[in-house]
């Protein structure tokens, strides 16, 4: 190859895969769009693998034009998409590949479940994209081993189609873009090597700008995609009503349908009747209007109403990790009764009904057992306010949740069968603070707390400290069992030279917060289901702050299943992110079984023992109006 001139500059012969052609292009400064824009411009559907074969529209999923947006924006970092099925989500992520491919050649890693879906996808997904999208078969090299069901190189990147099984796979070459489809099928943690998730991230580190964008539809509260999507944003879409233009996002309790005529679901078949109702102006919303709904659609992060965001918000939005919700009712190749159909289908069968709540409504799988309702804390409320003894107390507990760099504390007060007034529930930021506002006498009464009890899960050693310097304070530690045995101690100081455990130890209390949490779960139950002679009913102050009152109810029971184990515990619901309050209290129940208050009763044929046993817990420290008051 002859040498070129430039004036008095020699340059070297150009490399052999170098010709002028690509010289030229890769001088000229490509046309800055974004990758819904070029998806517009170049992408084509192939007939064998699309229902609608033809030019890609973005209109026709307008939801999916910020997921593909985000992928090639200089500050995001992570996108992670929950979704359900049929939303279009596969398609989004090859676009954001034939992107990349054509706009930032860079090295890409596409990670499925497993090598066959890998192989299915470079032959069926991949590979027809690239041969009916012209800009993305003029990157082609003319060599034939380049296109490969492994990997595919071009003349300026190269993508890797790899299996999330194979560790060795995913931790080979380094790659600035990932993108990671079904990572609920992913294989989980064996202990051996890190989450494929994790093995990926770590491919990406040599690069600044890199990028991961995964999506899947949802498993359990286990799967990775429900834990990537809590990391981010939280995004939802929401849609203006077509009759009041109340924006709102879809939810699948407002999906109605006449329940007397149509039971089942060949009765929907025939009836193909079903509608959303806006959560507004209670209007019908039928399916002809979903299509202009989703064009004025507007993604807004979790926190954030759509007038702050439309005010100002989106203009700042430099979130890094951005994740998405999405489910059936957006997508514009499903109607309602469609989905009714389904639900009728599964609703009687707990496999299909799991499908249903994955697939359908990309909601995680759980099977609920008991939860604290909003209604039943509302019950709760009584007329009085924070700080405001009762008559009718004798005991006061108090109980501590720690955190990283604050406390939540809540003090109660208890009175016969156990009846429990919330007098004060609030967070400090110091143990000083902390030792002001609750080691005190309450009240008229000045009834001091029995036992304060105090969560070990964080700042232990902090914790110890506080417990040996104040007396009445106890150290616990909550643990979930299935047991009957609602707590156990330990003395945790021994001697030095002889290893016998000391006689003024430092004692550890280990709840059954299980037990405990069912407990409060059903006294918060109590006015709802009105009885007799009721056993430890539960009254809130009128003037509780409303994020300790919304964390009262922000856990439910579930049921998870793991071949022939079954696991129940308490997890929080979905969209919740606190619970401090709710805890506390179950540590304040937990508080006053240990110094016995349950042995306060008013029946007849026990008063004389209940008299008995009055005097004797009072005389250990608390007050009331018969007996003098006893400080520790």
């Amino acid at each position: 190859m002859a040498q070129r001139k430039t004036g008095l500059l020699d340059l070297k012969p150009l490399p052999v895969w170098c010709d002028d052609i690509d010289v030229r292009r890769n001088w000229k400064q490509p046309k800055r769009m974004s990758a819904s824009q070029w998806a517009d411009e170049n992408r084509v559907l192939e007939p064998l693998f699309a229902s609608e074969p033809g030019p890609w529209r973005s209109d026709r999923v307008p939801y999916a034009r910020e997921w593909m947006d985000s992928a090639a924006l200089s500050w995001v970092r992570r996108v992670t998409l929950m979704a359900s099925t049929q939303v279009g989500k596969s398609e989004a992520l090859n676009n954001i590949a034939g992107f990349y491919i054509h706009q930032k050649p860079s090295p890409t890693m596409f990670v499925l479940p497993n090598r066959d879906a890998a192989r299915l996808a470079a032959e069926r997904r991949v590979l027809p994209m690239v041969q009916a999208s012209q800009s993305l078969f003029d990157e082609l090299t003319d060599r034939a081993h380049d296109v490969k069901n492994r990997e595919i190189v071009f003349k300026r990147s190269v993508l890797y189609m790899r299996s999330a099984q194979s560790p060795t796979d995913l931790a080979s070459v380094p790659v600035r873009l990932v993108l990671g489809d079904e990572v609920d099928k992913w294989p989980r943690w064996s202990g051996k090597e890190a989450d494929p998730l994790s093995l990926v991230s770590e491919r990406t580190r040599t690069f600044h700008d890199h990028v991961i964008v995964i999506a899947s539809t949802p498993t359990t509260r286990d799967g990775c995609i429900f834990r990537e999507y809590h990391q981010g944003d939280q995004r939802k879409y929401h849609v203006p009503c077509p009759h009041c233009e109340g924006m709102q996002v879809l939810v699948w309790q407002q999906v109605k349908w006449d329940s007397q005529k149509v039971r089942t679901s060949m009765d929907m078949r025939a009836a193909r009747d079903a509608w959303y109702e806006c959560t507004h102006c209670k209007a019908r919303i039928d399916d002809v209007h979903k299509r202009d709904m989703l064009r004025k659609g507007i993604w807004v992060p979790e926190g954030k109403t759509v007038e702050e965001w439309q005010n100002g918000g989106a203009d700042s939005d430099k979130y890094d990790q951005r994740s998405y919700h999405i489910w059936a009712a957006y997508s514009p190749w499903l109607t309602f009764w469609k989905i009714v159909t389904a639900f009728l289908e599964a609703k009687d069968e707990p496999a299909r009904l799991q499908n249903f709540t994955n697939s359908w409504l990309a909601e995680v799988w759980e099977e609920r057992l008991e939860a604290t309702s909003d209604d039943a804390i509302q019950s709760c409320v009584s007329d009085y306010e924070e700080h405001t003894v009762p008559s009718e107390a004798l005991v006061i507990t108090a109980a501590v949740d720690v955190q990283g760099d604050y406390m939540v504390y809540q003090v109660c007060a208890w009175g016969v069968d156990e009846e429990c007034w919330i007098i004060a529930t609030a967070r400090v930021e110091t143990w000083e603070q902390l030792r002001t506002e609750v080691f005190k006498g309450w009240g008229k009464q000045e009834l001091w707390p029995r036992c304060v009890a105090i969560d070990s899960r964080y700042r232990r050693d902090e914790v110890m400290e506080f417990v040996r310097r104040n007396n009445g304070a106890r150290m616990i530690a909550g643990v979930e069992r299935n047991s009957p045995i609602p707590f156990s101690t330990v003395k945790i100081d021994k001697h030095p030279k002889t290893g016998q455990v000391m006689s003024n130890s430092l004692t550890v209390w280990t709840l059954n917060v299980g037990m405990f949490k069912d407990l409060a779960a059903y006294r918060l139950r109590l006015k709802l289901q009105p009885q007799e002679e009721p056993i430890g009913l539960t009254h809130l102050p009128n003037n509780m702050p409303k994020h300790f009152l919304n964390q009262m109810s922000s856990e439910h029971k579930t049921q998870v299943r793991s071949g022939s184990r079954v696991v129940r515990r308490w997890v929080l619901k979905p969209g919740r992110k606190r619970n401090e309050a709710w805890d506390v209290f179950v540590y304040n129940i937990a508080a006053a079984r240990m110094v016995r208050v349950d042995l306060l009763r008013r029946h007849a044929g026990e008063a004389r023992k209940s008299q008995h046993r009055q005097r004797r817990i009072m005389g250990r420290g608390g007050s009331n109006v018969d007996l003098p008051r006893q400080r520790w």
